[in-house]
């Protein structure tokens, strides 16, 4: 195509724009500019004319057409449209590609229809593109169809414009445009703090002089909103004159944002800085970055010390799981590379050696145009510690479960889950999967012995025990073969795998029933003596109220002390033979529940019982008119009042009231304890503890032997706190047994009348109203250690 056809306006415009400019015709380039030549790498214009669109392109387009469809299909567009704009990856001469962001426009050139093709290198732009991707979905979609105002404008005012720069700029007509200048759509001062009318006149005066310049500015729209823009100003030549070409882009979505960017990365390194998680940056060699907490956690002082190791220099030699720490750590570190992220569990050591648990989140980022890892890194010792607990606990109480003699169960409100053999041998069962899905009621007569039918009294136990957490029942269920027969029940609600269920300990009474009804007719004859031994400590209970008003008058101290000195021995008798009766009633209980006893055994228990019963009423009459002095210990155990007391003083009272448990099971007990320790507290309380320690010393760590010591060492450890230093020299406690001591219901003492509630009363106390804590040392043959702190109030 000859250039003298060309419009002197236009031949200027084209040649000397910074866009890539050609003229399609007949399916090739006819024409370009020097720009065209510079934008796909040839010297000549030879080099480019005769040539396809399909010359300069891949064979594939980034959305997976190929060039040659998909240039044909644009351009068969353009014709029909006039107009088009669209964004196109193009090659070099050498194969690089690059993005150009192409404006076909349809035209009449010496009467024939042309397309003129404007070329726009947008190769940064789609960097900046994809790495806003993530943070901007829409910015990218409105950035890339967005369309460009162009204007026309000499020094003095704006001569011509597009569609676009209108809507650009909220005018309706060109009309609004021409002959303003750029301060008129412009505010007073740009970004810079330069006045707008300044810093136009110095761009307009570089344009001119220089050729081109590019460069962000504040506009204002018809409605006096500002918005940032980026133009390119290019001078060109228009009729003789010596114009500007301006291209104006609104990126006010663009600094929107950059200003998140920053803001961003502001919060991340605030983030980085002040989280209480440990948090790093590294990549496949070495540490690049910390934050405090991290240092913390690995017991280093400054980031010196972390930059340049590796994961392997704080890390012991093996993980949990026998794998080599190096081999772990490279495996994870790919990972992370390849997948984005990872989880997961790793022991490290600190700076002194110490190794500890952590949990660590690794993610890939970017910082920098290089990828490297973020991690997140959480010291879960204690967590690690607790799952360890659990899984023990887990493991005995399947133990328990499985080989208790007991009948054990679980179930929700459904059916049965799960039971033991024990169970199925008490129901007559041969296998689980004859138990599991069956109800209570499917296994119970259609009525209890109070008359209510089963199904309705299960309900409500069931819903009892969900709402209220447990219940103790005595229940008559069915065997396989039909036979009824009476079971105690103990339903207590549980969380398994996150589902509250009930675990039911099913024990069969049927003799101890039978028995029931035996006992009771042979203790009508105590029934007699146990009136009259109520009445006695009635009237006992009466004389304590006036001793206990008469100690003020210190001259009936030693009428006090002589009437408890003569009634010692015929109460001691009659204690004496209580005590024998309950013991051997527990052991004739134990000798039954154990299906030990025998006709001899319980005839010989009912001659004893009515031998003891005849002691015991001679000895209460001859006490008919004695009273004994009640010490202030057996007071506060009947009260829960706080008091001043001694602590030396009242320790001293506690171990004498006990004195007969101590000479049985001789033991001597000592006392460290300054005699001046006055505090406000619950004796009451303190009492039953130090009782509970004993007694338990006594019945658990001395059983098996003859004798032994006890110590009790009392000090201050703060104003307000008292610390108990409670040893005894006995058979100590098993590693086994040594977490368990406090759990309700745990004793080694089952067989021999053991509740197995004693500590764990203790325990409740301390922890609960005395608002203390409790720690229990023992190594099996080596005694036992209880330290006991509790809250006073100093006096």
């Amino acid at each position: 195509m000859q250039t003298n056809t060309i419009t002197d306006g236009f031949e200027a415009v084209f040649r000397n724009s910074k866009d890539g400019l050609a003229i399609f015709k007949d399916g090739m380039f006819v024409d370009c500019n020097q720009s065209m030549l510079e934008l796909v790498g040839v010297s000549t214009p030879e080099a480019f004319v005769g040539h396809t669109p399909i010359d300069f392109s891949p064979e594939y387009q980034p959305d997976g057409q190929k060039s040659v469809d998909k240039s044909l299909a644009l351009i068969e567009l353009c014709y029909q449209k006039g107009s088009l704009r669209f964004e196109w990856l193009h090659t070099k001469s050498n194969g690089d590609e690059f993005w150009v962001e192409v404006i076909l426009t349809r035209m009449v050139l010496n009467g024939e229809i042309v397309l003129h093709t404007n070329w726009r290198d947008i190769s940064e732009k789609k960097r900046l593109e994809l790495e806003t991707a993530a943070q901007k979905e829409t910015f990218e979609t409105l950035f890339n169809e967005s369309v460009d105002g162009l204007c026309l404008l000499n020094e003095k005012s704006y001569l011509d414009c597009n569609q676009a720069f209108l809507w650009l700029l909220g005018f309706s007509k060109k009309e609004d445009i021409i002959g303003l200048t750029p301060i008129d759509i412009s505010p007073e001062f740009q970004s810079d703090g330069r006045t707008s009318v300044d810093a136009a006149a110095a761009i307009i005066q570089h344009a001119f002089t220089q050729g081109s310049i590019r460069f962000e500015w504040i506009h204002k729209k018809a409605d006096d909103t500002e918005f940032w823009c980026e133009i390119i100003v290019t001078k060109t030549n228009l009729n003789g004159e010596d114009v500007l070409y301006a291209i104006t882009r609104d990126i006010s979505e663009k600094k929107r944002l950059e200003l998140e960017t920053a803001a961003q990365k502001e919060t991340f390194e605030t983030l980085f800085n002040e989280s209480v998680d440990g948090l790093c940056l590294l990549n496949e060699k070495s540490y690049l970055d910390c934050n405090q907490a991290f240092l913390t956690l690995l017991g280093f002082s400054k980031k010196e010390d972390i930059i340049g190791l590796t994961p392997i220099d704080i890390s012991p030699e093996f993980q949990s799981d026998g794998r080599a720490s190096v081999d772990a750590a490279a495996a994870i570190i790919q990972h992370a590379f390849t997948q984005g992220s990872i989880r997961f569990e790793w022991i490290h050591k600190k700076a002194d050696g110490t190794e500890f648990w952590c949990e660590i989140i690794v993610t890939k980022t970017n910082l920098n145009g290089e990828d490297v890892l973020y991690a997140i890194t959480r010291d879960i010792s204690e967590k690690k510690r607790l799952e360890l607990e659990t899984a023990a606990q887990k493991e005995t109480f399947e133990t328990l479960f499985n080989e208790s003699v007991d009948g054990l169960c679980l179930l929700n409100e459904k059916s049965y889950l799960d039971c033991n053999q024990a169970f199925l041998s008490l129901l007559g069962f041969s296998k689980k999967e004859d138990i599991i899905g069956l109800t209570p009621i499917d296994i119970s007569p259609e009525f209890q012995s109070d008359g209510r039918a089963s199904v309705d009294a299960a309900t409500a136990i069931i819903q009892h025990a969900f709402t209220q957490g447990s219940i103790r029942f005595e229940w008559i269920h069915k065997k396989a073969d039909g036979t009824e027969f009476w079971c105690e029940i103990i339903v207590t609600k549980t969380n398994i795998n996150g589902e509250d269920v009930l675990y039911a300990i099913t024990r069969d009474i049927s003799e101890k029933k039978k028995l029931e009804i035996a006992i009771n007719d042979r203790n009508a004859d105590l029934k007699t003596a146990n009136d009259s031994l109520e009445e006695m400590l009635e009237d006992l209970r009466r004389t304590q109220d006036k001793l206990v008003e008469s100690e003020k008058m210190a001259s009936l101290g030693s009428l006090v002390a002589g009437v408890a000195h003569e009634i010692n021995t015929p109460i001691g008798i009659g204690l004496t033979g209580v005590t024998q009766l309950m013991e051997e009633s527990r052991d004739i209980r134990q000798s039954y529940q154990a299906g030990k006893m025998t006709q001899d055994d319980f005839e010989e228990f009912l001659d004893s019982t009515n031998e003891i019963s005849d002691i015991v009423k001679k000895n209460l009459d001859r006490t008919a008119h004695l009273v004994r002095s009640f010490k202030q210990v057996a007071v506060d155990q009947t009260c829960e009042e706080d008091r001043q007391i001694n602590i030396k003083t009242y320790i001293d009272e506690v171990v004498f009231s006990l004195a007969s448990v101590l000479r049985k099971g001789k033991v001597d007990v000592a006392i460290d304890c300054d005699a001046h320790h006055e505090v406000m507290t619950n004796p009451g309380l303190l009492s039953q503890v130090l009782t509970n320690l004993i007694v338990n010393s006594v019945n658990h760590g001395f059983s098996y032997s003859n004798g032994g010591a006890i110590s009790i060492g009392v000090s201050k450890t703060a104003d307000d706190e008292i610390q108990i230093d409670y040893k005894d020299n006995g058979r100590g406690i098993s590693q086994e047994n040594l977490p368990k001591i406090f759990d309700p219901f745990f004793t080694t003492r089952r067989n021999r009348g053991g509740t197995g509630l004693g500590l764990n009363i203790i325990y409740n106390i301390i922890t609960g109203p005395l608002g203390g804590s409790i720690e229990c040392h023992s190594k099996e043959n080596e005694g036992v250690q209880f330290l006991v702190k509790f809250k006073v109030q100093s006096l």
